[in-house]
């Protein structure tokens, strides 16, 4: 009887997690599709939703085949959250940021201008915050998203998608 009941809950919880995978899917292809800069054509910025786990991408592309730079890479992964820096003879410059849904304290958006066209925008900005190792504060981390909109209902409700995400990860 209690394998049946284990091999019932399995199930579910396969099925739980089969019905967020599309939503996760939708969102990322949303989200990859509004964070691209019309014109743009050397550098990217990517979301990555797996699990409970968000990262954001940021990568500049070398142009014309430049292969001036030593390859490097660094990363670090503590706490919830990570990060990592890396260049090779594809990639001028890419930074990856990462965190933990469970760690997020705030999910906003506000209006921003694109200092290069003077073009409205709006920014979604995922806000993580840690208590401090010494007890005197906290520690914060704050992504910024661009939404390349003039929308707001676009920019409110990608929002309200990733709070959802979110409270998903945090029960």
């Amino acid at each position: 009887m209690k394998t049946l009941l284990l091999v019932a809950g399995l199930l579910l919880a396969s099925a739980a997690s089969a019905q967020t995978t599309p939503t996760a899917a939708a969102l990322t292809k949303r989200l990859n599709h509004l964070m691209h800069r019309p014109g743009e054509t050397d550098t990217e910025i990517r979301a990555v939703l797996e699990g409970c786990h968000f990262t954001q991408i940021i990568r500049k592309h070398r142009l014309d085949g430049k292969q001036e730079a030593t390859a490097f890479q660094v990363s670090h992964r503590k706490n919830g959250a990570d990060w990592a820096v890396k260049s090779d003879e594809k990639v001028e410059f890419e930074l990856k940021l990462g965190v933990e849904w469970s760690q997020v304290t705030s999910l906003t958006y506000a209006p921003a201008q694109d200092e290069k066209t003077q073009q409205r925008y709006y920014e979604v900005k995922i806000r993580r915050e840690r208590p401090s190792k010494d007890g005197s504060g906290t520690n914060s981390t704050t992504l910024e998203l661009p939404l390349y909109t003039t929308d707001e209902r676009v920019a409110r409700d990608v929002v309200q998608q990733l709070e959802q995400v979110r409270r998903q990860c945090g029960e």
